[in-house]
């Protein structure tokens, strides 16, 4: 799937070679789910690649949680991990979604380090795992990194997302979100490669701002914010909201969260203000098609 034709590739529009170009990119039409595929140059170690990429919700806002429940070492030195994920839904009219997969990290006998990931299920030996009761379960079709180091750390990265993300358990104007390609080529995969150019940047030191904040800082700050936001419109019980109206998928919701974490409201110093007021945060969400 990276480097040959198992799946049906055509050239993702829009994106053009040039200077300022991230990589190449390609996406399916038609088959089994959505898949995207993408190819890079970027400077760092290929450990380091493939320790940013395993750590999907560091670069990821969609990505909500990601647990390794189980971890094995294989004879030729690789690890096998059975791993729990959940995405955030990107409306307020769908349910989320959730993922069980396996995933196995190994260096090739060429050198190349690859990162393959794929969905357990009962059929294939996997145990039994019931669905949480505000996700959907998703299918991930084989994925995942193939990592190429060439002298002067820098090294190629060609990167596979192929999901299948049941599209027919939300409304019917709602599925172009989950049966697009191209959607799951921009938040996904070239995600993945810009968020590797920025840190390569940054430890070349390329990515110094004028106003002399780091980098860090902000992309930790940004995080943060769309994290409170993808919160809000999901509005799962477990991060302490409840839901005070809600006249139906069409009109509007109103939700309170009580005990607001400091990710919401930049601080401990401003949770400490809320609780000791008696506040919370109040979300109003609306939903008119």
């Amino acid at each position: 799937k990276a480097t040959g034709t198992a799946v049906d590739w055509i050239q993702m529009p829009g994106m053009k070679p040039g200077p300022d170009s991230i990589g190449t990119a390609a996406i399916t039409h038609g088959g089994a789910g959505v898949a995207a595929r993408a190819w890079g140059l970027v400077g760092l170690e290929p450990t380091k690649v493939a320790e940013i990429l395993k750590d999907r919700p560091c670069w990821l806002r969609d990505c909500r949680r990601l647990e390794i429940l189980r971890a094995f070492p294989t004879p030729n030195g690789g690890t096998i991990e059975l791993i729990y994920t959940q995405m955030y839904a990107p409306t307020t009219l769908a349910p989320a979604r959730d993922l069980w997969t396996l995933r196995y990290t190994t260096y090739l006998e060429d050198g190349n380090l690859v990162v393959c990931e794929r969905s357990l299920s009962n059929t294939n030996g996997g145990p039994a795992m019931k669905n949480a009761a505000e996700f959907v379960r998703a299918d991930m079709l084989p994925s995942g990194y193939l990592i190429r180091p060439y002298e002067g750390g820098v090294c190629s990265i060609h990167i596979v997302d192929h999901l299948d993300l049941e599209p027919w358990r939300v409304l019917e104007v709602l599925r172009p979100l989950y049966e697009s390609s191209a959607v799951l080529a921009q938040k996904m995969t070239l995600g993945a490669l810009r968020y590797l150019r920025r840190i390569s940047q940054e430890t070349a030191g390329e990515n110094l701002l004028r106003s002399g904040q780091q980098p860090a800082a902000l992309r930790a700050l940004s995080q943060r914010l769309a994290r409170g936001f993808n919160e809000a419109v999901n509005g799962f019980a477990d991060d302490g909201w409840t839901s005070l109206v809600n006249d139906g998928v069409d009109d509007v919701t109103i939700a309170i969260n009580m005990t607001p974490t400091p990710s919401h409201v930049g601080g401990q110093l401003g949770t400490d203000r809320l609780c000791s007021i008696g506040g919370g945060i109040l979300c109003a969400k609306a939903s008119m098609l």
